[in-house]
């Protein structure tokens, strides 16, 4: 078995069949994260930071759309602004697509974003 590293313009693949890993193009709000969220920074899939926006209530979940990966994608999400109060969760997605859920630290339950506040991400595709 060997394992091989391709970087093929924008994208570079890891493995036998060397199929998508990392994206340098950047992720983009698809819906959710209150209103006028943003990719605040980016290098990529590989590490980008989300700012959520204002006028959050009932706002529990955000998606995001993502460069096609062969079956979809496993991401990690920090909230470096309230990381005592809030777990941000991977629930969902597509191999175009990522969905999160807000969770209050202490209840489990999924809770209302709070603006402004601000997420670090990795992504990996597979």
């Amino acid at each position: 078995l060997s394992t091989r590293l391709t970087i093929n313009g924008p994208s570079i693949g890891l493995g036998t069949g060397a199929v998508l890993a990392i994206s340098t193009t950047a992720p983009t709000i698809a819906a959710g994260f209150c209103t006028s969220p943003s990719i605040s920074a980016s290098n990529g899939t590989a590490a980008f930071t989300v700012t959520v926006g204002t006028s959050c209530t009932g706002v529990t979940t955000g998606s995001l759309t993502m460069p096609a990966a062969t079956t979809g994608w496993v991401c990690a999400f920090h909230n470096v602004t309230s990381p005592a109060s809030f777990v941000i969760g991977q629930t969902g997605g597509t191999g175009t697509t990522v969905t999160v859920t807000n969770y209050s630290r202490t209840t489990g339950l999924a809770i209302d974003f709070t603006a402004s506040e601000v997420i670090r991400c990795l992504c990996m595709a597979y």
